[in-house]
């Protein structure tokens, strides 16, 4: 474990030379410390923003007016564009509403963010839910309709850090609904296939259960990418005990590219792997990290 001032030393380092707007919040599940830089910097969350849908849609569930069990159908006038796999399919797939909802997650899937807002009546219970909880900053402003978000993608939706942040530690405590939603909403997270983010430089596996391996840590989280922005928010926990939950945005970067080294994924990165660095046991061996060409 490093020292505080060291971390917040080395996000201040990274946050200088980036060309855009930087906002960190972590904190560790087991003491409550906390590193932060802008935490109340409202920035857009681009697709992060499917993390409140899902806990609104398990608080729906759990009030009886949603069955993850049921059925829905995909019709074809549903499909949208960008990320995700349902676009691909004909009308008339019949996915049951917990699939729909880990599509929205694992590969933050688009038509299936559609489908499930459709079954809960829209942006105003994902805002009621998150105001309920004190999240007053996480606002869905509108589906996922690229015309009608354009080249803003604060017309999706925005929050700060630090709300995403506290999202992650109240679901990780169980106490975002109780333990049904909570519960849920993490087995739904730890689903994500997206961990190029804040996660790229760790030896976090997305595959280590289903192949039967003892990952140093794992993760349940939800990224998002729009031109020139990069969020990512979640929570980490340790193999050997322990871990902390956290929440990196960058936005307006000079880098606009969608490539795998786009400057506000590799600064995510580096900010995810010094928040491991720093919260990693001193007596569980070296942290599980991997060098990059970006830092020392």
């Amino acid at each position: 474990m490093t020292g505080t001032d060291d971390v917040a030393a080395r996000i201040a380092d990274l946050a200088t030379d980036f060309t855009g707007q930087l906002a960190v919040s972590a904190v560790d599940l087991t003491t409550g410390e906390r590193v932060e830089w802008q935490p109340d910097l409202l920035l857009p969350t681009a697709s992060v923003i499917k993390e409140s849908i899902l806990i609104a849609l398990l608080r729906a569930a759990e009030a009886g007016t949603v069955d993850l069990a049921d059925r829905v159908t995909l019709e074809a006038s549903e499909r949208v564009g960008g990320s995700g796999v349902l676009k691909l399919f004909e009308g008339g797939l019949q996915p049951t509403v917990r699939d729909v909802a880990t599509l929205m997650i694992a590969v933050s899937d688009n038509t299936a963010t559609n489908m499930v807002l459709d079954l809960i009546g829209g942006p105003e219970p994902v805002n009621r839910a998150m105001a309920e909880l004190g999240l007053d900053s996480i606002r869905l402003h509108n589906a996922v309709d690229f015309e009608l978000i354009g080249n803003d993608v604060r017309r999706l939706g925005e929050a700060t850090v630090r709300d995403l942040c506290e999202l992650g530690r109240l679901i990780a405590t169980r106490k975002a609904f109780g333990e049904m939603v909570s519960a849920t909403a993490e087995e739904v997270l730890a689903t994500q296939q997206y961990l190029d983010q804040a996660m790229r430089y760790t030896l976090a596996n997305p595959y280590a259960r289903e192949l039967g391996l003892m990952a140093p840590l794992s993760v349940a989280s939800k990224t998002g990418s729009f031109t020139g922005t990069r969020v990512d928010a979640g929570i980490v926990r340790f193999a050997a005990g322990g871990g902390f939950c956290y929440a990196v945005a960058n936005h307006e970067a000079s880098d606009i590219s969608f490539l795998p080294e786009a400057e506000g994924a590799v600064l995510n990165g580096l900010v995810g792997r010094a928040l491991v660095e720093h919260w990693w046991p001193a007596d569980a061996g070296p942290a599980p990290v991997v060098p990059t060409a970006y830092e020392a």
